[in-house]
């Protein structure tokens, strides 16, 4: 007779009292009902498939590119079990979800496009309260790629406390530097932001000024660039992480094709996992 271990048994009891569904790629899945979101959003886990006894994991925030349901390019949480980084690093990974496209920040009229706060106050809590996770600075960790991207620059920078790395690909910076027209930067302001002076707030140039000091003498930003349309803004935000010296991981790199699955994860977890 096979003898379950305690970690197995912990995690089957501990999926049952969560009310738990598993879906199609086999994560555990959670309703969350969220003041901060104009309904309820989905939070997907990815466990390490050996759970150690009493073990407190790093938790990797993977950040959605969409809203919730939505992954026309590419599931990040999928392409993270395919490749077993959840194992190979001893990660617990968590995927939240929003119900409109996210950019990680509080609209600053409309209280159901909170994103930060939803992250903040609600999924972190969540995955803290039911997961062995070290409930620490240095125990959270962030990647995304395009507007994700911007959401795990844009968390750490705003929440030095709270969050302790950030790895972001290709990521949705013409908003910030350009090149964009101005008539669409002023349309994007105003739906995901409200106003100029909430922008500003979440803004990552101005953050680097303002609160990159906060990061301290190690870096704690891994920031990919990709020859295209996002090239320009990218080296200029490189170039001011440089000026204002902030340590920080760079690259440059030959375009690829905009999605999760195109090479980039690997390099990025590591530099995350890095001491």
């Amino acid at each position: 007779m096979k003898i379950l271990s305690l970690s197995f048994i912990v995690s089957i009891l501990s999926f049952l009292c969560l009310g738990a569904t598993e879906d199609s790629n086999g994560f555990e899945m959670h309703r969350l009902d969220s003041p901060h979101q104009a309904g309820e959003t989905t939070l997907r886990v990815l466990l390490p498939d050996n759970l150690e006894d009493g073990k407190q994991y790093c938790v990797l925030y993977v950040l959605p590119v969409h809203e919730d349901g939505e992954h026309r390019h590419g599931d990040g949480l999928a392409e993270i079990k395919k490749h077993g980084y959840h194992n190979r690093h001893g990660l617990i990974c968590v995927a939240p979800s929003f119900t409109s496209e996210p950019w990680f920040a509080d609209h600053d009229s409309n209280p159901k496009m909170h994103d930060e706060s939803h992250m903040l106050k609600t999924v972190l809590p969540f995955v803290e309260e039911h997961y062995p996770v070290q409930a620490s600075v240095e125990g959270r960790l962030l990647i995304g790629f395009s507007k994700s991207g911007w959401g795990s620059l844009s968390l750490v920078l705003r929440n030095p406390n709270v969050f302790h790395k950030a790895a972001a690909w290709d990521t949705g910076i013409r908003v910030d530097v350009g090149p964009i027209e101005e008539a669409d930067r002023a349309d994007r302001i105003a739906r995901i932001w409200g106003t100029v002076a909430n922008f500003n707030e979440y803004r990552i140039s101005n953050l680097i000024k303002t609160r990159g000091a906060q990061l301290g003498d190690k870096a704690r930003l891994f920031y990919f660039s990709t020859e295209g349309t996002r090239a320009i803004g990218g080296a200029q935000i490189h170039q001011l992480l440089v000026a204002h010296e902030i340590p920080h991981r760079y690259v440059f790199e030959p375009h690829r094709v905009h999605r999760w699955n195109t090479g980039w994860i690997p390099e990025a977890v590591a530099f995350l996992m890095e001491e």
